[in-house]
């Protein structure tokens, strides 16, 4: 690529400072935001020297000239970027053809420097924050959506940003993806994870109406977003006492995410932390869930940053290898289908380069709530 024209504010904000409305042109020698609404708030923020007014792609290609940008390979997002802005690039830079920048862009922001992970710690704070939340809360006879209603508020006073960016173009991101009883077994199509039954065919992930039996398993798994970055942290909680097959479905979750743990440092590849929990997974848990009953749903985790959804994906698929720096979530949903139910267990993490960071600090239990 002979330059980049970066148009997604998660990416403008991890290389400019901001995420007003803007388009950033990276040149070999020289950085240029473009900035269409918000200008004099972007050039408080900014970390590029040069911040110019957009009225239109054709100040951009003006900038190219200036800059003695003639032709070549112009390197872009390909993944998010919408043909009709594609077409408008392509007609006012003609001599120049695109390519797609955004595996570039990711493995750069895979690895966090320390300001990256003291607002990660920060944001995995507010996550706890909903956790505890939820423990307080948690009785028969109240519903999911004002479950979900009180983890919110609790996030919102200790600082979350109120969303989850997440990079999938069609990602929906639920906030708090709360479930419980019969609705534990609901995937709605988001990712891979069970979502929830969510309030309507327009949002059908996360709260329901449901109320709460005694006995249901509740599953919380939120994702917040403190100065720009993300924490991703499950837990799973009972109304009222543990039973014994409950215990032991969740015992199989925590020694599966333990067995990642166990292999996390740098180096480790991808594949062989998916198959060390699958592993424990497929042992089951007799004599309440025979062996080869309990199932995961594909992956045990994904990278986090700045958007939710990062690379790597922890799954079986690929050769990738974790870095030190990395920040994952370890996410362990093990469902058993003939019983139709789940528990799941999930923890953000920074990779060292001989183990890890624990950055989620809720307990890591099932956690009964009377």
């Amino acid at each position: 690529m002979d330059a980049a024209l970066l148009l997604h504010h998660r990416d403008i904000l991890y290389y400019a400072g901001t995420v007003r409305p803007a388009v950033l042109l990276v040149a070999p020698h020289d950085a240029i935001l473009f900035v269409r609404r918000g200008l004099e708030y972007a050039r408080q923020e900014v970390t590029v020297e040069r911040v110019e007014p957009m009225n239109g792609f054709s100040d951009v290609a003006e900038a190219f000239a200036e800059l003695g940008l003639t032709a070549g390979v112009l390197g872009t997002e390909m993944d998010l970027v919408p043909a009709r802005i594609a077409r408008r690039i392509g007609e006012v830079v003609p001599a120049w053809s695109l390519a797609d920048v955004s595996p570039l862009v990711l493995d750069q922001r895979a690895v966090k420097d320390e300001g990256e992970l003291a607002a990660t710690r920060r944001a995995a704070a507010v996550n706890d924050a909903g956790h505890r939340a939820l423990s307080r809360a948690i009785a028969p006879g109240v519903s999911e959506l004002a479950l979900a209603a009180e983890v919110e508020a609790a996030m919102r006073r200790v600082g979350h940003e109120g969303f989850q960016p997440l990079r999938h173009p069609a990602a929906r991101g639920g906030g708090v993806f709360l479930m419980s009883g019969e609705n534990l077994t609901v995937r709605g199509g988001h990712g891979l994870v069970v979502t929830g039954a969510g309030l309507s065919p327009g949002a059908p992930y996360g709260a329901s109406y449901r109320v709460l039996e005694p006995g249901d398993l509740v599953v919380l798994d939120i994702g917040s977003a403190y100065a720009g970055y993300t924490a991703d942290e499950s837990r799973t909680f009972v109304v009222g006492s543990a039973t014994a097959p409950q215990q032991a479905l969740f015992a199989v979750a925590r020694a599966a995410e333990d067995a990642v743990f166990d292999m996390l440092s740098e180096g480790a590849p991808v594949a062989d932390l998916y198959a060390a929990a699958k592993a424990v997974v497929a042992r089951g848990a007799p004599p309440h869930f025979s062996p080869g009953s309990l199932e995961l749903p594909g992956f045990v985790g994904h990278g986090i940053g700045l958007e939710l959804d990062e690379p790597p994906i922890l799954w079986s698929r690929g050769d990738a290898r974790l870095r030190a720096g990395m920040v994952l979530a370890v996410e362990i949903e093990v469902n058993a289908p003939a019983q139709g139910t789940m528990v799941k267990l999930e923890d953000t993490v920074v990779v060292r380069p001989d183990g890890y960071e624990l950055l989620t600090r809720m307990p890591r239990q099932l956690i009964e709530c009377s």
